[in-house]
């Protein structure tokens, strides 16, 4: 279906035209536009300066004069119909395309899913200005000197032998751990909103949803990209620099009170910390890794760079890259891919011996909770009520995996063999016989035994 251009054409509902990618490892940077529910656009430049004079008053032969103005060469009407109709129109950038029709989404490797608000945008933008003066420079070497310094009074002077002995005789101590962590984490997506702020963008909701196997919090900084490199980096480290701050705050709460469950919280935040920066899959230090090479969504990449590699022609989106971009992106796939394939094949070899050591826990918890409560010891019963959740969430989580890398080769194997019926009864016998030298498996190394 095409738009009708009888009536000058506008840009969709909610469209945002962030404007070319700064500080780019492209040869050509790509220009953004953001559509309405969040999904980010990269757009060429022609199509990009078509997208800039579509006003809703302006007709396609006024918008190919200014076009050509723009690039130096000349535009036609018809051309430039073309760009709106077949080229914009599709991807939601113009508003009159059949609302009813799917527009194309990206369903990234290893997103977050079952996304749910706990800051709408107007609040986590109030955050970002109330926290954005902690990034003013004095500020932030005054927190990174008393982090040093607090780091090296914990792990060298002090210890973390009293608090592990104060939770040992009294183990409820860990809710006050988790607590505390939650906090922490709620305090790093203000981070980012604080630096995405502080860069002179505005930062979208902050949320939690679920990130392969647990529970994980997020928050919306995709204005970011108008940024330059300086001003997404300070964004993606804004979460790891708050852990700091909290961390300081921890240390000054025991120095009034003594408590030693403080220090451990203080040693779990920085676990979390060091976990946020690997780059492997989609945590801070993947994002940090994606802005210092200059090009968004690596995973995206993993294809080309492989198919460049064990093949003699070259794949346009790497052919588009910038030789450092290229090698840079190249090592980490080379990288990440034996990970990837080590950690996803271990636990589809093992998966249900992984969740029957998972299921006994949460039966355990949940007559532990039972006794709990009888005998009125209700902080025992939260600690383990919240143990088990945590246990039966990995189980499910680890399912949700093994059911979406399913369906992702299904889907990757349905589009390879379309209108190619041997190629996909072959595909499909290959399947049954990987599924069923997979059973084996399990029952062989009884897998399937002791639930």
């Amino acid at each position: 279906m095409s738009i009708d251009l009888a009536h000058p054409p506008r840009l969709a509902d909610g469209v945002e035209l962030l404007g070319e990618l700064r500080d780019s490892g492209f040869t050509k940077p790509p220009a953004l536009i953001r559509r309405a529910d969040g999904q980010m656009i990269q757009l060429s430049r022609l199509l990009y300066l078509v997208a800039c004079r579509i006003d809703g008053t302006r007709p396609p032969e006024v918008i190919a004069a200014l076009v050509s103005g723009d690039l130096g060469r000349s535009l036609s009407a018809s051309q430039v119909s073309y760009v709106i109709t077949d080229k914009l129109a599709p991807l939601g950038v113009v508003a009159g395309w059949d609302t009813k029709a799917a527009l194309p989404t990206a369903s990234p490797l290893l997103a977050l899913r079952a996304r749910a608000t706990l800051l709408p945008a107007t609040a986590a933008n109030v955050a970002g200005a109330l926290f954005r003066p902690l990034f003013y420079w004095p500020t932030v070497v005054a927190v990174l000197a008393g982090a040093c310094v607090m780091d090296y009074w914990l792990f060298v002077m002090h210890g973390l032998s009293g608090a592990y002995g104060q939770v040992l005789a009294d183990p409820v101590d860990l809710l006050l751990v988790a607590a505390l962590s939650i906090v922490s984490a709620v305090f790093h997506e203000c981070g980012h909103a604080a630096g995405c702020r502080y860069g002179g963008a505005r930062p979208g909701r902050i949320g939690v949803g679920i990130y392969l196997v647990w529970p994980s919090f997020f928050t919306d900084v995709t204005d970011s990209y108008r940024l330059n490199r300086a001003g997404r980096l300070r964004t993606d480290l804004g979460g790891v620099y708050f852990n700091l701050i909290f961390m300081l705050g921890l240390a000054g709460c025991y120095a009034l009170t003594a408590n030693q469950v403080v220090l451990l919280t203080i040693a779990v935040t920085h676990l979390e910390m060091l976990e946020q920066l690997l780059p492997i899959v989609r945590f801070d230090g993947y994002f940090i890794l994606s802005d210092l090479i200059g090009v968004p969504d690596l995973f995206a990449r993993m294809g080309p760079v492989l198919r460049a590699a064990f093949s003699r022609g070259r794949h346009t989106s790497v052919a588009e890259l910038r030789p450092p971009a290229r090698r840079m992106i190249t090592a980490w796939v080379l990288c990440v891919i034996p990970l990837l394939a080590f950690t996803m094949g271990s636990l589809l070899l093992y998966l249900p011996e992984f969740n029957r050591s998972l299921w006994l826990p949460v039966s355990n918890a949940g007559r532990l909770v039972a006794g709990d409560i009888a005998g009125r010891q209700y902080a025992a019963a939260a600690l383990a009520a919240i143990g088990g959740a945590l246990a039966a969430l990995s189980a499910a989580g680890s399912v949700y995996v093994a059911v979406r890398l399913t369906r992702r080769a299904a889907g990757i194997v349905k589009r390879r063999t379309a209108g190619q019926p041997r190629r996909r009864l072959v595909a499909v016998l290959g399947a049954i016989a990987c599924a069923a030298s997979l059973v084996l498996f399990w029952a062989v190394h009884g897998q399937f035994r002791g639930w």
